[in-house]
């Protein structure tokens, strides 16, 4: 069953309401998904998490900054009766949850950052090997067959799987991407929004888990846990993960059990 028990419904969310997932008992978790998904890329973990915590899974606009989306979060916590809460973001769902950390230090219990890397991020650390790597730039410079995969950013097969297709993402899950794509953009397309640096004062004071896939390109270029050290001023626990980028989609039961081992009190 589709997300289980959780319930879809609307929350208030910046200047219009957004649907969202919510249900189970206990402490507040909320679960932030990355670019170019919803909240249906947790539904492979949310209703196991629902078995111990309140498990929220809202939608996340792409016209409001950061910090404007974490003030959103925490005042919706209020709003739904809960005063502390944990956080965890999956790519730039991450940014939001350091936001809220460090805007709520007394509030945020946990936060949990998962393939996501600080801000600058790659633009600001970017060398000659790096650019050579991506798809947008250097174009002739890389080698067969990178420049003509990117033709198709998403291989079909995970956009519109077969009834018995192996790929990672469930056929309910790239419907609703689909769906609530807004017009003009293309799954995996080069369009992702250039990160402005934290502010200098940010830091994160609850225990951080910090949690990156052994196949994709940040555990490949960095040791993530190290860039977020800096930020860290409480305990940090790292988990590297047998995965692509998708991490809560190709590697739901990883995924899972290193955020109730971090969860837990």
């Amino acid at each position: 069953m589709f997300f289980g028990k959780l319930e879809l419904t609307e929350v208030a969310w910046g200047n219009s309401p957004r649907r969202a997932r919510l249900g189970g008992q206990g402490t507040l978790l909320v679960l932030l998904h990355g670019q170019m998904q919803s909240h249906a890329a947790w539904h492979a973990i949310a209703p196991d998490l629902a078995d111990t915590y309140t498990v929220l899974c809202p939608d996340l606009p792409r016209d409001l900054d950061f910090r404007r989306q974490a003030d959103e979060l925490l005042r919706l916590a209020h709003d739904l009766g809960h005063e502390h809460l944990a956080v965890a973001g999956h790519g730039t769902g991450g940014h939001i949850a350091a936001y809220a950390a460090w805007l709520a230090p007394e509030r945020v219990t946990r936060m949990a950052a998962i393939e996501c890397i600080p801000s600058p991020g790659h633009y600001g650390r970017a060398d000659l090997a790096f650019e050579l790597s991506r798809y947008s730039s250097c174009w002739f410079a890389q080698l067969h067959p990178k420049p003509e995969s990117a033709t198709m950013a998403v291989p079909e097969e995970w956009t519109r799987p077969a009834p018995h297709s192996t790929a990672p993402f469930s056929r309910p899950a790239v419907a609703d991407y689909l769906q609530t794509m807004p017009a003009g953009e293309t799954p995996g397309a080069n369009g992702h929004n250039r990160i402005p640096p934290y502010p200098g004062d940010l830091r994160i004071a609850c225990p951080l888990l910090v949690a990156w896939s052994r196949e994709g390109r940040l555990g490949g270029w960095y040791n993530p846990a190290d860039l977020w050290r800096p930020y860290a001023t409480g305990p940090l626990v790292e988990a590297e993960i047998a995965s692509g980028y998708y991490i809560p989609e190709e590697a739901p039961k990883d995924l899972l059990a290193a955020l109730s081992a971090f969860l837990k009190p």
